[in-house]
């Protein structure tokens, strides 16, 4: 999950002032309206057609963690006015946080996952410092499971510096249904503490936050930080792609020629009419729209695939009666 580089070692990539086509001085307002504006165009989910979308995605990612950091932009507006802007920060998106170790050790980089703050909400500062308005309420000394059937897997990650604390990462489990809903659940953290964690409703498999000194003590007292990814569990008839969900629906061969309604159920428990044209075909696709993942910024769509029943066994009627169609359609 770490990975070490040297400065010299970053490639040059484009500056990121242009990425986001903002001004030297632009405000942290415009910063974060312009970069709202750039994710949500150049969302891989909203351009599935185009190849350039997902790096295009991950530029605009990477120029924001940079842009709407005080401390790093300053840091990277002095790296421009000596030639080396370009490579601030290093290659793909989506893996900023950046900065020096407090004894003067190398650069570090970590992979941030499912971050997606466009689509989540959340706004305010760098790749890491964005994540703490998850969190709500203090610390707790019980002890429980965050979910049924959940579980949470810590691991020292690094250490910050000669004096500074070591960060931590844990994965939380989440049933689909649980990720749909959002809410507040106990986390436990390696020290004995619990505290109740904001999750945010429709919150993807991968996705990582970060709660700031929640890690272990260093020397002096600082703490690292303890990083959250969230595992999504699967659901037996709804597949999720985005934000928008799959299912499939199965209906016999004469209510796919002569069109039916059929009650098709949502992710989130309700039944919903749907209207099947006459003449779909095995494998079509029908939409429901909005009624997919709900996000605070919208939700996706709810797609249907239509599974045609053939029977095996037809009364002498309906064979005498399909043998005439198919005749008419010279079909025999």
């Amino acid at each position: 999950m770490v990975s070490q580089c040297s400065p010299a070692a970053m490639p040059q990539t484009e500056d990121l002032y242009d990425v986001l086509g903002v001004d030297e001085d632009a405000s942290q307002e415009e910063i974060k309206k312009t970069y709202r504006t750039l994710a949500r165009k150049h969302h891989p989910d909203r351009n599935p057609d185009d190849p350039n979308a997902e790096e295009k995605f991950k530029e605009i990612q990477k120029a924001y963690s940079v842009l709407s950091d005080e401390e790093k932009r300053e840091q990277y507006d002095a790296q421009r006015r000596f030639g080396g802007g370009g490579g601030f920060g290093g290659g793909g998106g989506g893996r900023g946080a950046w900065g020096r170790s407090a004894g003067g050790g190398p650069e570090v980089r970590f992979e941030q996952g499912g971050f997606d703050e466009a689509f989540g909400g959340r706004g305010g500062g760098g790749l890491g410092d964005i994540f703490e308005n998850f969190f709500g309420g203090g610390a707790r000394t019980q002890r429980q499971n965050p979910f049924d059937g959940g579980r949470q897997q810590q691991r020292q990650q690094r250490q910050r510096g000669r004096q500074g604390g070591q960060d931590l990462e844990t994965t939380l489990r989440l049933s689909f249904r649980e990720a749909l809903e959002g809410g507040r659940k106990q986390v436990e953290l390696p020290s004995g503490e619990s505290i109740r964690l904001k999750i945010p409703k429709g919150v993807r498999d991968g996705f990582k936050i970060r709660l700031k000194g929640r890690g272990q003590p260093g020397p002096t007292g600082q703490r690292g930080d303890l990083y959250v990814t969230f595992e999504v569990g699967d659901h037996p008839h709804f597949d999720r792609k985005g934000d928008d969900v799959h299912r499939t629906e199965t209906i016999g061969m004469f209510e796919a020629v002569f069109g039916t309604d059929i009650r098709v159920p949502t992710p989130y428990g309700q039944h919903l009419k749907l209207s099947v044209p006459a003449g779909t075909q095995p494998g079509e696709k029908l939409r429901l729209k909005g009624q997919g993942v709900k996000t605070d910024d919208g939700a996706g769509d709810l797609y249907v695939e239509i599974d045609v029943n053939i029977p095996e066994n037809l009364s002498r009627k309906q064979r005498a009666v399909l043998h005439e169609a198919a005749e008419d359609a010279n079909l025999l």
